[in-house]
């Protein structure tokens, strides 16, 4: 006879909230033994080959809960023992059935079942009553009160009814059965709140004390055991908790949720073993048919956050085949990211496109911009996220990256003075280095020296010690003749930078002395002028002098030096453009600093490689491009240290501008993953407790926020009697 689903405990509704009728049939102890052991299956073992049996507790929690009764061996040249007769029928069990008289008189037909399955798992030869109402009353008012008080989840009153009935009558004794169900009661409460509070170690321990707990009466409880140990980097149990309810329980709604929750925390291997356990449904068709593109879904998502999450081709396909068939935004976007993190930046654009058509917002807006910024298409990416650059960080980011290479473009890009002027406001407004950079240099490139020398003197009154911008400034001043100010530019920055210190004449550069008191010249300079008008474009430009030859003449140049000058990154070695990124790190050109990496990444040496990876990710990580920063971190693998280094600071950012664009749900997620990988500074509890108060969980953010309140912390003071909004 099949075991099938028992109806949910009394204390699952109470505690869990979640009450489903259930079909009852009788549940064998013999082949669900709590105190078994079987071996695990490895990861790639189909769960359904052990065809025959059922999966027991045993199968779920780890060895070391398991205590397996272990019989005394026999003393030596005891005699034989002589077989004890079988009963024809065995004697029926004493059992406390007051329960069910009590749960039955109140017409609770869900508790009744339940309290049916608990006694037939304590005592297998037991059969219910035909009617529980016929069973005698009890003479014992004060033992059907405290009934009443489990009945209605108010276990610690019960408690205290037992202790004060001690008091007043020292020989009696409460029943097993009381006891048995208050105690399974008290550990769920436990662990129910232990996986709120994502407490999964204690989850798991809970559990082991109670392995009555893991049955399909207890579905919620199974839930929250998988989830705990896939937390907890245990996917074989993880599989086995949700594999057990997909062998042994029957509930369509809660197998089809159980997929679902699997799905979102079991990786591919084990999450397919699963899905092999899918049943032909009423219908005739598979039961997990319905779910299948949701699955889809998660997987896309999940693979667009883990570079080195590979998603089946068939979820992709079906999810592909969706999202042309719906034109569903959302999906289109997720596979966007997807093909994105894996740079695949033309199918990448392909899906941000059609997100984009059907839904502009600024995540499918900013996507789109990367792709076109990675095809070497920068103008289109300005243009298309021009609207949206101050949506959040992450677009005002990508917009002002955007800018930068657009105008870092070799040979330069014509650009109508209508988008220089509205890229130039931001940029001024953002403080942008790079970017205002780069609007320095591209003037220079259409001979505008004065515009070119306003640029960079807004860029050394944002970062004074910012050397490119001096040496700009440098060579602007030099070109428009204005030789007192580059005297004053080298008199400052002469034992900081050997290229402005022999900008013309190294041996002038000893003589000159900065004036007491006086500022550089620079720091009065106004915004760049930079309206219709501001840039002359290249076609008007003065024609430079040619000699008779016809050629330009040559000028009498010191060989640049250093990381400062440009040049044509194809031409060098890799090792050297791991030098050079360096250099320009510590320049704070982190822009070209990437360029210089990404080069470095084609070595045939492995060291090499790590190294312009690493690199890399810090400079996207110095330019807030937190997703750039992501998928460079493992275009190489890491040493460990330097791994979690970049995975630390990668969530940190994530969680804040989840945060900022209102998606906390995601800022917890991404706070848990870096809470793994080293201890949470305050200010990072903060933010956890604020997006705790923002999804209405008073009571968690109070939880973070009292100890820190208690060591003094101001804002955790002033958040605790703040109303929660």
């Amino acid at each position: 006879m099949r075991t099938s689903l028992l109806a949910l405990t009394a204390i699952a509704a109470v505690t869990a909230g979640v009450i489903g009728t259930t079909e009852r049939e009788s549940w064998r102890p013999n082949e669900i033994d709590p105190l078994a052991t079987r071996a695990l299956p490895e990861p790639e073992t189909d769960v359904v080959a052990r065809k025959g049996e059922r999966m027991t507790a045993a199968d779920i929690l780890p060895a070391q809960f398991v205590e397996v009764s272990q019989a005394a061996p026999a003393a030596p040249n005891a005699p034989p023992q002589t077989p004890a007769p079988v009963a024809s029928k065995p004697a029926r069990p004493v059992v406390d059935e007051s329960a069910l008289r009590y749960f039955a008189a109140r017409g609770d037909t869900v508790r009744l079942q339940a309290e049916i399955s608990r006694l037939r798992a304590l005592y297998p030869g037991w059969e219910p009553p035909a009617d529980p109402l016929a069973i005698a009353a009890g003479s014992d008012p004060q033992l059907d009160a405290m009934w009443k008080l489990y009945s209605e989840g108010r276990y610690d009153d019960v408690t205290k009814a037992i202790a004060e009935r001690k008091k007043t009558e020292p020989d009696w004794s409460p029943p097993d059965e009381l006891v048995e169900s208050l105690r399974l009661a008290t550990t769920r409460r436990q662990l129910v709140q232990a996986s709120d509070a994502h407490q999964n170690d204690r989850v798991v321990e809970l559990a082991a004390e109670a392995p009555q707990l893991l049955t399909c009466s207890e579905v919620d409880i199974l839930w929250r055991v998988g989830e705990a140990f896939a937390r907890t980097d245990r996917q074989d149990r993880a599989r086995d908790a949700y594999g057990y309810i997909l062998q042994n329980c029957h509930n369509p709604q809660e197998r089809l949720a159980t997929i679902q929750k699997a799905s979102l925390v079991l990786d591919i291997p084990h999450l397919d073993a699963l899905m092999r356990l899918e049943q032909t449904g009423t219908d005739g068709k598979p039961e997990f048919d319905a779910i299948r593109t949701g699955i889809a879904r998660t997987l896309v998502s999940r693979g667009g956050t883990d570079p080195k999450a590979v998603v089946p081709q068939d979820y992709l396909t079906r999810l592909s085949d969706e999202a042309r068939r719906t034109e569903n935004a959302e999906d289109s976007l997720l596979l966007g990211w997807y093909f994105y993190r894996r740079n695949q930046f033309e199918p990448a654009q392909d899906w941000f496109r059609r997100s984009f058509e059907k839904e502009a917002t600024p995540t499918a807006a900013q996507g789109l911009a990367l792709t076109q910024v990675a095809l070497r298409d920068p103008q289109a990416a300005e243009n298309t996220l021009y609207r949206f650059r101050d949506a959040t960080d992450e677009t005002r980011a990508t917009y002002l990256a955007a800018v930068a290479n657009l105008l870092a473009l070799d040979p330069p890009k014509i650009i109508d003075n209508a988008i220089l002027a509205r890229m130039a406001t931001p940029v001024v407004e953002a403080r942008n280095t790079a970017a205002a950079e780069q609007f320095g240099w591209y003037a220079r490139s259409l001979r505008q020296m004065q515009t070119a020398a306003d640029w960079f003197g807004l860029i050394l009154t944002w970062d004074a010690a910012y050397e490119p911008a001096a040496y700009g400034l440098a060579l602007s001043l030099d070109a428009l003749g204005d030789r007192a100010g580059v005297a004053r530019i080298q008199a400052i920055w002469a034992q900081r930078s050997e290229r402005i210190a022999h900008l013309r004449d190294p041996r002038r550069a000893s003589t000159l002395t900065p004036v007491p008191g006086t500022a550089p010249a620079y720091a009065e300079r106004a915004t760049p002028h930079i309206s219709p008008g501001g840039f002359v474009l290249a076609e008007a430009a003065p024609a430079p002098v040619r000699t008779a030859a016809g050629n330009p003449p040559a000028e009498k140049r010191v060989r640049p030096r250093g990381c400062s000058a440009g040049i044509d990154l194809s031409r060098i070695a890799p090792i050297e453009a791991v030098k050079r990124g360096w250099c320009l790190m510590d320049l704070k050109r982190p822009l070209e600093a990437a360029e210089a990496f990404d080069r470095a990444l084609s070595a045939p040496i492995a060291a090499t490689r790590q190294e312009a990876a690493y690199g890399k990710s810090l400079a996207y990580l110095r330019l807030n491009l937190t997703d750039k920063a992501a998928v460079a971190a493992v275009q190489e693998q890491q040493t460990p240290v330097r791994a979690k280094q970049l995975q630390v600071a990668i969530l940190a950012d994530r969680a804040v501008g989840a945060f900022r664009l209102g998606r906390f749900h995601e800022t917890i997620i991404a706070l848990d993953q870096r809470s793994r990988l080293t201890r949470e500074p305050q200010d990072l509890m903060m933010l956890r407790a604020s997006a705790y108060r923002q999804l209405g969980y008073d009571s968690e953010a109070r939880r973070i926020l009292q100890p820190l309140a208690d060591i003094g912390n101001s804002d955790a003071i002033k958040a605790l009697y703040d109303k929660p909004t």
